[in-house]
């Protein structure tokens, strides 16, 4: 028997959980937060509190109540236990809604994704320190007077690491990654091939394209049963585009192929398919990644002599290597933050097909206006890592940016607009703002994207992407390309697979799937197989 319980992600985009239980052991598949349920209670300065984060979180039904936490954030907590344990748990990608909660799971159970995976999130936990989603953690103990005793603090002294275990596929593994020290504190690393966990149910790791390097699929067989969760994933790119891609780098037309990779592998081979639908009431995009980087090429080579900004995800590797070619054709220097520059060198360490060695004089760090340097920003600025080139090479200031604004393109997002503060108006005045970024979905980002636009009116920068009309905000999408697949893809990716199962997650529209595979599709977030 196979049971497949639906702990999130169920009727709504995000948040994925999926418990899949055999005879002997059971598979997690992601554990991310839902953005939705959390808007309900949380927001930038309303937040759990860190000592009691499971009670919290667990009392307003934002975690599946089951005994599966951290030994020492669920002490005294009674929850229901599973019949039968987790064997690992498999993250898809580094985005928020599929490993927003991954530092919550108890540490006894395997971590199991891609090497980039796990480096990025490594490299997004030192950048934003938040204990929900942290692979490195230190234990905590309950407090003693004056702190209540049901909170849940860590000791100044006799600080006592949580170990996890990591699963990996890829040639390295995080213990090359030059930000961790004392990495057996807090791992015990196996490659997939290596381990017993991951062929206990013949798992493999299928990578796929998506808007963030590292994005994979797992495809294993539980109890004879084959099973393929597809995570997130994008279109493959049509013939016309596979030129430019090429052109771009071979690894960009490499990783655009891989869904397709993905699909041809497991053909007919897929017994239960649990797949995403986020795109289910959109149409094909006309805009890709290849497109996209010719609007990019064009938008900037036109304003000669005007200062580019650039704003997209910071987990976007190859967004960002499309700005740094534009950069390099339009004979400009890409400026980007120091946490922008710890990604870029994090994923080269971890695959070199991430290595941007050819655009060394083309990438610049900006010298941000900070009054103290901590962690690993000020490992990097003293040259104890990244130090090639040296930091004095790289880093620039606002005062030479000045000087020649037409040479640079500089990547600031909605949380870096302060640094805009650091220029004249003169130098401001008629730059370019290109939004390669998602639309608001969401009242409140509707509020940042209004905001976002009132500092582009004060210096009077063009806005490229967005822009306001009859008090309402427009978004072109000539530099964004979805990072989810459009109902043609998914149309022909299950007709391809032809499972005998499909279970759709991640979607607000699962009846789009009953609709076209009829009882074929099961639509209920507790389902019995076999």
């Amino acid at each position: 028997m196979i049971r497949i319980r639906i702990l999130d992600g169920y009727r709504v985009v995000g948040g994925n959980k999926i418990l899949v239980e055999g005879e002997e052991v059971s598979v997690l598949l992601d554990f991310g937060m839902n953005f939705a349920s959390w808007g309900e209670y949380f927001e930038e300065f309303v937040t759990p509190r860190t000592g009691l984060i499971i009670k919290d979180l667990l009392n307003l039904g934002l975690l599946p109540k089951i005994d599966i936490y951290r030994s020492d954030l669920a002490n005294n907590i009674d929850l229901p236990k599973l019949s039968k344990n987790i064997i690992f748990a498999f993250l898809s990608h580094a985005h928020m809604d599929h490993m927003g909660f991954i530092g919550l799971l108890n540490e006894d159970i395997p971590i199991l994704s891609t090497a980039e995976t796990l480096a990025l999130i490594i490299a997004i936990n030192e950048i934003h320190s938040e204990e929900k989603s942290r692979l490195i953690v230190e234990k905590r103990t309950p407090g003693s007077y004056p702190v209540r005793e049901d909170v849940l603090v860590k000791p100044k002294s006799n600080k006592e690491s949580i170990k996890r275990t990591i699963i990996y596929s890829g040639n390295n593994g995080i213990s090359s990654l030059p930000l961790l020290e004392e990495v057996d504190k807090y791992f015990e690393e196996l490659n997939i091939e290596d381990s017993f966990s991951a062929k206990f149910v013949d798992a493999q790791i299928l990578p796929v394209y998506h808007s963030v390097i590292g994005s994979a699929s797992v495809y294993f067989n539980l109890n004879g049963v084959k099973i393929l969760y597809t995570g997130d994933l994008r279109d493959s790119p049509l013939p016309e585009e596979e030129s430019l891609l090429l052109d771009i780098g071979e690894n960009r037309l490499e990783l655009a192929k891989s869904t397709k990779r993905m699909i041809d592998y497991v053909k007919g081979k897929v017994d239960v398919l649990i797949v995403e639908g986020t795109r289910t009431r959109e149409s094909h995009s006309v805009i890709t990644e290849a497109t996209l980087f010719n609007n990019v090429y064009e938008e900037v080579k036109k304003n000669k002599g005007k200062l580019v900004i650039a704003d997209f995800p910071l987990r976007h590797l190859e967004r960002f290597h499309t700005f740094l070619k534009v950069a390099k054709e339009t004979d400009r220097q890409f400026v980007v933050l120091a946490k922008d520059y710890l990604l870029l060198n994090t994923l080269a360490v971890i695959n070199s097909d991430w290595n941007f060695k050819k655009y060394i004089g083309h990438i610049r760090v900006y010298h941000q206006g900070k009054g103290r340097w901590e962690g690993w920003e000020k490992r990097f600025l003293e040259g104890e890592i990244f130090n090639n080139p040296p930091v004095e090479d790289i880093l620039i200031k606002p005062s030479k940016i000045e000087e020649s604004p037409g040479s640079y393109i500089l990547n600031i997002g909605y949380y870096e607009l302060p640094n805009l503060l650091d220029f004249s108006r003169k130098i401001l005045d008629g730059a370019v703002y290109i939004h390669s970024n998602s639309e608001a979905y969401t009242e409140e980002q509707n509020i940042d994207f209004t905001r976002l636009l009132n500092w582009l009116k004060h210096f009077n920068i063009e806005p490229k992407g967005i822009r306001e009309e009859s008090g309402k905000l427009v978004f072109d999408k000539m530099y964004h390309a979805s990072g989810h697949m459009s109902p043609e893809g998914l149309e022909e990716l299950i007709e391809t697979i032809n499972p005998n199962v499909v279970i759709p997650v991640h979607t607000e529209s699962p009846e789009w799937f009953s609709s076209k595979w009829n009882k074929k599709v099961r639509l209920d977030s507790d389902i019995i197989l076999y």
